[in-house]
């Protein structure tokens, strides 16, 4: 019979315990992998979701028409002006020559002496100064264009001010400090030979009066220090004129900027223009469609793989939903978009599947097809007359997997609950099960006790028969 001390347990209660709960507990196991393959299951499709938002995002890439008709300018020669081009901008070469730029008017105050304002009235009136060979003269617009300002200072920077915080007057005030004096210059806002403005001063203002039409000193009350003036240029030995130096309606969708002119007059600055086909934009674009489909091709691949060396699959192996967008996608890709006169599918603009499962592009095939008119890449990709391109159709297609009411989101919402219901099943458990571990914890600490106290008994029962005298002794 064992033998123990006082206060000492005969049993071990907490590894009674133990092995009863952890046989009691393995439902409780069971439910939290049950639940780890769900959280699993929705990080997957979180990733899957994700892929296919950047797969919509190239795709949306793809459905600019004018990407895929692009051309570029480029300018040759002591040009004196830069290009850029259009879609609709025909290919060729033009021979372009600056003969002058268009120029604001720009006058002044006297280069000596001192203008010192006082208050009174300034009227600004816009027009053109003409030249019919008997001399030039200034004609007011028609309806003509007028401003005034009522100015109450008595200094140059007040005056400056005064105009430049009136945009409704058309000229822009600064101060020039030469050396000798501060000069006033008043500027229009805008180019071209109509821009001319005429200067009337009243009062305080009378020295700032301005004909552009007369001839003036650097020394009298207001000189002209630049005219305005149209832009002149060539284009292939025609002669046009423009109001800036901007010049967007001489070539269709080709846009030409004045940056310089000739320094001596009768002269001129000459460049060619050549416009030429630009792939780069449409190809980038494809290019990353295609690595974007990959990228989602890849995804459910690994998310769905079953290795069979370890026996083990992945986290959505077997999943119908997984299989279904696998499918779909495969499907969209390889259909013909009907209703078109030029290129119907991926493969006859150099799109295709590879062995791999994974989309490639064929630049020489691309290329030659954006070059092949008849293949009107531009409508295959984008839709022209009605008829939706690849980009919308396949769009559409995506839209119905990830959009609020899509067939992701609806299976994700499935997964939650589910989660949700396994979450509640393992609390209630887990509540179950140490109100259980608390029974089981009394019971066998009763046991102890009620064992020791037995032993302690018979350690003393033992103790006192020793004590007894032998049998038969005297």
């Amino acid at each position: 019979m064992a033998t123990i001390t006082s206060g000492g347990s005969i049993i071990d209660v907490n590894a009674i315990v133990s092995g009863l709960m952890s046989v009691e507990s393995r439902p409780l196991t069971l439910l939290a992998q049950k639940e780890a393959s769900y959280q699993a299951k929705l990080s997957a499709f979180g990733q899957i979701k994700s892929a296919l938002s950047s797969l919509q995002t190239a795709t949306d890439g793809l459905k600019t028409a004018t990407k895929f008709s692009a051309t570029k300018a480029s300018v040759a020669g002591d040009a004196g002006f830069t290009a850029s081009s259009g879609a609709g901008a025909a290919v060729g070469s033009f021979a372009v020559d600056v003969l002058q730029m268009a120029k604001i008017q720009r006058v002044s105050t006297p280069t000596t002496g001192t203008f010192t304002p006082a208050a009174g009235k300034l009227s600004i009136e816009f027009g053109t100064v003409k030249d019919d060979g008997s001399g030039k003269t200034f004609e007011s617009d028609s309806p003509p264009r007028t401003a005034s300002l009522e100015f109450e200072g008595s200094t140059l920077e007040e005056l400056r001010d005064a105009i430049n915080g009136d945009a409704s007057l058309g000229v822009k005030a600064n101060i020039i400090n030469n050396g000798t004096t501060k000069q006033l210059v008043l500027s229009g806002t805008a180019t071209g030979a109509n821009m001319a403005f005429k200067l009337t001063g009243e009062d305080g203002l009378a020295g700032l009066s301005f004909d552009p039409a007369a001839t003036a000193a650097p020394t009298d009350p207001m000189y002209s220090v630049q005219a305005a003036q149209d832009a002149r240029i060539r284009v292939d030995g025609i002669e046009v004129t423009r109001g800036k130096n901007t010049i967007t309606d001489v070539i269709d969708d080709v846009t030409i900027t004045l940056t310089k002119e000739p320094v001596a007059p009768a002269t001129s600055l000459t460049g060619t223009l050549s416009v030429s086909e630009d792939q780069s934009a449409a190809k980038t674009a494809v290019e990353a469609f295609v690595k974007a489909y990959n990228e989602v091709a890849s995804t459910l691949s690994s998310l769905t793989s079953y290795n069979a060396e370890t026996k083990a699959g992945a986290a959505l192996t077997g999943d119908s939903t997984a299989r279904n967008i696998q499918n779909q996608l495969r499907n969209a890709l390889g259909a013909s978009i009907a209703g078109l006169t030029g290129a119907s599918s991926l493969s006859q603009v150099g799109v295709s599947f590879g062995k791999d499962g994974k989309l490639s592009l064929d630049s020489g095939k691309f290329t030659a097809a954006l070059s092949d008119a008849s293949k009107d890449v531009a409508s295959f990709f984008a839709g022209k007359d009605g008829v939706k391109g690849f980009a919308a159709t396949f769009g559409a297609r995506l839209d119905g997997f990830i959009a609020s009411d899509g067939l992701l989101n609806s299976r994700t919402e499935g997964i939650n609950s589910t989660i949700k219901s396994l979450t509640k099943q393992y609390d209630t458990m887990e509540a179950r099960l140490a109100k259980m571990e608390e029974r089981y914890r009394l019971q066998y600490s009763n046991l102890d006790t009620l064992l020791n106290g037995l032993s302690q008994t018979s350690t003393y029962l033992t103790q006192q028969l020793a004590n007894l005298p032998s049998i038969g002794k005297s």
